[in-house]
């Protein structure tokens, strides 16, 4: 989607993810105190999604949704991160086709039935 982005908005997508790495360094520093982190981990509270599969959004109170590619996964929320839809992993929205929910709303009315 980048490939979308005008040299302004590339600009600031590159600054936020500068300024993003320079705050979790900053944070990962002072959690460790000096010292070499014994406790590594991907999963950390003040991460909004990554590792909250089917938990509420803090910030918008969506559902956390989960898309798998071969061994990778990708926790996201559908409301902020992609205006409201449905992102699509390759082998069950390809099994499924037509019948893939595109929207939260269809894959919460799918569950009702």
């Amino acid at each position: 989607m980048t490939q979308r982005l005008d040299e302004t908005a590339l600009a600031r997508l590159h600054r936020a993810t500068i300024d993003v790495l320079q705050e979790w360094v900053v944070r990962l520093r002072e959690q460790a105190g000096g010292k070499f982190p014994e406790k590594v981990t991907a999963f950390r509270p003040e991460m909004a999604v990554h590792g909250r599969y089917g938990q509420p959004c803090p910030r918008c109170c969506a559902k956390i949704q989960r898309i798998r590619y071969a061994a990778n996964e990708t926790n996201y929320c559908p409301v902020c991160q992609t205006g409201g839809r449905l992102l699509a992993d390759r082998a069950l929205s390809r099994l499924l086709r037509e019948d893939w929910p595109r929207t939260l709303e269809e894959l919460e009315a799918l569950k009702q039935r």
